[in-house]
């Protein structure tokens, strides 16, 4: 397979340099955890490969019927960002019930509490 790097498929590698290096900082620095890290890695390497490798990108455009390879390669990042925004969908979501039955377990708490001490306030004055 010959590689042939131009001046758009060097900006892609660059692209997806950034992309690999800023996640895994992120990860380092536990800003980001690793069960969300490894779709931006998957799509880091996929940009890489996509830009390394013209005749990949060709291949792919042809492989899913469309003429110009490039317009496919952005269909796919495209389909790749909306499976990503429908991941942290899932999640917020899941975070929202978590907080949710957390808040009802703290009042659920402090009006047991103020009953306590309602309780032990009587008894003291009896």
């Amino acid at each position: 397979m010959v590689v042939h790097i131009d001046k758009i498929h060097f900006l892609g590698a660059i692209f997806s340099f950034i992309i690999l290096a800023a996640v895994f900082v992120l990860v380092r620095e536990r800003h980001l955890k690793e069960k969300y890290s490894l779709a931006w890695f998957l799509i880091g390497l996929f940009i890489l490969v996509m830009s390394i490798f013209e005749g990949l990108m060709d291949w792919f455009g042809d492989l899913i019927g469309v003429y110009y390879a490039p317009s496919a390669f952005f269909g796919l990042l495209i389909a790749c960002a909306y499976l990503l925004l429908l991941n942290m969908s899932v999640s917020i979501s899941h975070l929202k019930m978590h907080n949710k039955a957390l808040t009802q377990e703290l009042g659920l708490t402090k009006l047991r509490f103020e009953e306590l001490e309602q309780k032990v306030n009587r008894s003291g004055h009896d």
